[in-house]
């Protein structure tokens, strides 16, 4: 089971809510999407329990200690990234999405950035905006779960 979390800007009650809950579901992969913002913020999202991949978005400022403090596992995106066989496209602001869609090179596609949903698919590729996990630009806080075998996704409000 994986978890997609974007936007999470330093709301530290939502962070600590939503890794709870990828604990209790048995998370392996969470994929942040940008706009963590501050290094406090991320060592509530680092666990032990799940390897963690990100980038950084435009409101994250601290870039060189969110890097270190994650242990290189926060970079510039766009990021190209292969996980257990499947080919992965992480960004925080969209671009190119209806191509990369209709590509199917990428068996998922997340970002973030503009705290809005967005859940679409082809054959091949699964793309995902998480929405907003902070809550303080949309009415709810929202992440992703994914089962990556099945591609089922799920929508999940804090």
């Amino acid at each position: 089971m994986w978890m997609v979390i974007s936007d999470t800007h330093d709301n530290l009650l939502k962070i600590r809510h939503f890794i709870e809950e990828a604990i209790r579901r048995g998370v392996t992969h969470v994929f942040h999407c940008g706009d963590i913002v501050s290094p406090f913020a991320l060592s509530e999202i680092m666990n032990d329990g799940f390897d963690l991949h990100g980038v950084f978005g435009n409101n994250d400022g601290e870039i060189i200690l969110l890097n270190q403090k994650s242990s290189g596992r926060i970079r510039k995106g766009p990021l190209e990234l292969l996980i257990d066989g499947y080919r992965i496209l992480l960004m925080h602001e969209p671009s190119a999405l209806d191509a990369l869609l209709e590509s199917n090179y990428y068996d998922f596609i997340f970002y973030g950035h503009t705290h809005r949903v967005d859940m679409r698919r082809t054959e091949k590729t699964v793309l995902i905006n998480p929405g907003d996990a902070s809550g303080y630009l949309a009415k709810e806080a929202t992440v992703v779960f994914v089962n990556p075998q099945t591609k089922e996704v799920e929508l999940y409000r804090a």
